[in-house]
């Protein structure tokens, strides 16, 4: 069995509010601290971690010395690059929240030290590409969480609920304005331009872009969503052209460079097990001046809008990191849908 060779404690800020217990870089997220902003009172328990890069820890020596000691401990990322050492070797990396310490300092490294670390590692410490990661580490105990480097089960939504959200629509008054919404949204960021609505599902909002007046391509891995936008759509009259809809993998997108003035991401990023990869291919697709909107439910402790399907949810903070570090897009717009769906929205901007 691994055995436990960092112990940190549970970090506060001045506020009594959870700075930290523990930190994650080779998580769905990339880095970020755990537990961050929620109550002082939260997490009663150890948590297992990737590194441990702040407050007070206790490491086993012998442990310590064979990863290379006092030496790996210098810059910003030092005890972050530490605990990703201990933990490659297969050490465990654990946080109690019986000892409780002060501490509000978040790394924040030079661009030199961060181009080492990409060098070293093969991933960006705030952004790992998780793809990369299982490649290059295969084997290693970089891959000790089995919730997010395991193989998942299939998503079998649109076999279970064809349709589901053309039903909600007409059925559902809350639903449907939360919708429209959202259609507003991106009519305001793309009035009659390239729409590529990513993770389509069974279409109904590329149906309600398009309705808008823009040319909309739908795209979704699931066989059965793609069969289903198509099925709902092909009767239908648009005020342009009705939308498109391709079966495909965001990671891998046979589609043009710069091909969009607009990506949208409704209910995505949270089922995605790689969202950096994703991400990057984003970037890829936008068009000079284009936007990229993303939504999805906000992170609440001790709670998941969907058990089932969502491999994470995110906190304001961490979407828009993520989002930054992984595309380079300006973050110009953030807002939060309140009651039944809390839903965060973050616009980004392509400013090349």
């Amino acid at each position: 069995m691994p055995r436990v060779v960092a112990v940190g404690a549970k970090r506060l800020f001045t506020d009594g509010r959870v700075f930290s217990m523990g930190e994650f870089v080779v998580h769905p997220k990339g880095f970020h601290h755990q537990g961050q902003g929620v109550p002082g009172s939260a997490y009663r328990f150890p948590e297992e971690v990737d590194v441990i890069s702040g407050g007070v820890l206790a490491i086993q020596a012998q442990a310590f010395q064979a990863a290379g000691g006092i030496d790996l401990l210098s810059g910003e990322l030092g005890a972050l690059t530490l605990g990703l050492v201990l933990r490659r070797a297969g050490g465990r990396c654990v946080v109690v929240p019986h000892v409780v310490v002060t501490d509000e300092h978040t790394p924040q490294p030079d661009e030199f030290e961060q181009r080492t670390f990409r060098e070293h590692w093969g991933f960006d410490y705030r952004a790992a590409d998780l793809a990369a990661v299982r490649r290059d580490h295969a084997g290693s105990g970089l891959l000790w969480n089995v919730r997010f480097h395991a193989r998942g089960m299939p998503f079998e939504k649109y076999v279970q609920r064809p349709t589901v959200h053309w039903d909600n629509y007409d059925q559902v008054d809350v639903y449907r304005q939360r919708a429209d919404h959202l259609a507003t949204l991106v009519k305001q960021i793309c009035p009659t331009g390239r729409v590529l609505d990513m993770g389509c599902g069974d279409g109904l909002f590329s149906h309600l872009f398009a309705m808008g007046g823009a040319q909309v391509t739908g795209i979704d891995p699931e066989p059965q969503a793609i069969e289903q936008a198509r099925e709902k759509t092909r009767q239908r009259q648009y005020p342009v052209i009705p939308p498109r809809f391709l079966l495909g993998s965001g990671e891998q997108l046979d589609l043009p460079e710069a091909g969009f003035d607009a990506v949208i991401m409704l209910d995505v990023i949270e089922h995605l097990p790689n969202p950096v990869a994703v991400l990057r291919q984003v970037r890829r697709l936008l068009a000079p001046g284009g936007a990229l909107l993303v939504s999805t439910p906000g992170w609440q402790f001790g709670a998941w809008s969907d058990p089932v399907y969502h491999v994470t949810e995110y906190t304001m903070d961490e979407l828009v990191r993520q989002i930054q570090a992984a595309t380079g897009l300006k973050v110009t717009n953030t807002g939060i849908i309140k009651g039944v769906y809390r839903d965060l929205i973050v616009i980004a901007k392509n400013t090349d």
